[in-house]
């Protein structure tokens, strides 16, 4: 969060969860209302989660209707309000479960303090897909958005200090969720690539799936690698481990796609482009690059060869040449610096 300007008022930003996922999407939501708030003069952004009619939460996805009430509760605690620390200019956030309350709430304010625009209670809209976002036309300052706080950055040094000491470490984000299991990673693949990655002289690190560590079980799938499971529960650890990676991968993106929004990460992110149609439903690489915001075998906007989508199967094969190519590169640029 960020000390707002106190003679300047806040953006009221609404997160309606009768019309939004439960998932790491909303980092798109706050992706927005940063903008959003930026270009409007406010000196900040205050989100604002509140419950859905009904259950209380959205039953659209796959997702929705695989996750019980309490779990969903569980998700806006750990999932959804841990983003306010990480992301710049936001000045608070809130919970409320009665639609009421926010109505009060809602009376104060100027319409112009309240995102999504002409967003209403009885009849909310939302903000968090991507084609909206990118419809604004960010430039790549407006999307430098999150940030490690330095306490989280301590704490990640003094952990890689002790099991990734080379100074290089290349962090492996997997997926091995209960909930779409066809979406996961191929786990023994990517492991396959990490020890090739230690031995040729890098720390490979793996941040597992949540569902993982709260099982207990990131401790038994990944043989003698180093597992930074903390990362998987705390938010704020897992920013700081991308912020001091050499390198990151991932798969299936999540909440690697944090790197994207912010500046000068370097994530190579493989798509499932071979897991389809059951990842999103039926229009398979076209449908996913729909959902992207992208054309297939594109990127977002203002990526770069550093941090960039990976149009491939997660093979060994594949990650491998993908991290040969990023090594060139860094290589390179290293080479280029010493040399001026």
């Amino acid at each position: 969060m960020t000390n707002a300007d106190p003679n300047r008022p806040s953006l009221y930003a609404i997160y309606d969860l009768g019309r939004s996922p439960i998932t790491f999407d909303v980092m798109n939501f706050f992706v927005f209302a940063h903008i959003w708030a930026l270009r409007s003069g406010f000196a900040g952004y205050h989100v604002i989660l509140v419950l859905g009619d009904g259950t209380g939460f959205r039953d659209q996805t796959p997702k929705d209707k695989a996750l019980d009430r309490d779990e969903k509760m569980w998700r806006v605690r750990h999932v959804l309000m841990p983003h306010a620390a990480i992301a710049k200019n936001c000045v608070g956030i809130s919970f409320v479960e009665r639609r009421v309350d926010l109505a009060r709430l809602m009376t104060s304010l100027h319409p112009q303090q309240i995102f999504p625009p002409n967003y209403k209670v009885e009849a909310p809209n939302h903000a968090f897909m991507l084609y909206q976002l990118f419809s604004l036309k960010p430039t790549g300052v407006e999307l430098d958005v999150f940030h490690a706080p330095t306490a989280a950055l301590r704490k990640v040094d003094e952990w890689l200090g002790r099991r990734a000491p080379g100074g290089r470490p290349v962090v492996f984000t997997l997926r091995s969720s209960q909930t779409e299991a066809t979406r996961n990673s191929r786990i023994d693949e990517w492991l396959t690539a990490a020890r090739e990655v230690r031995a040729r002289g890098y720390d490979p690190v793996i941040v597992p799936d949540t569902d993982l560590v709260t099982a207990g079980l990131e401790t038994t799938m990944f043989e003698d690698l180093p597992v930074f499971g903390i990362g998987a529960v705390d938010l704020e650890l897992r920013v700081a481990l991308f912020r001091r990676a050499y390198l990151n991968f991932a798969d299936n993106g999540g909440p690697a796609f944090l790197n994207y929004f912010m500046t000068g990460s370097r994530l190579l992110c493989f798509l499932p482009v071979d897991k389809l149609p059951s990842v999103v439903g039926q229009g398979g690489v076209q449908r996913m690059a729909q959902l992207l915001a992208v054309e297939p075998n594109g990127d977002f906007p203002h990526a770069t060869p550093l941090c960039r989508f990976v149009w491939r199967p997660d093979r060994t094969d594949a990650i491998l040449d993908e991290f040969d190519k990023a090594v060139a590169l860094l290589d390179a640029a290293t080479t280029q610096g010493s040399s001026s």
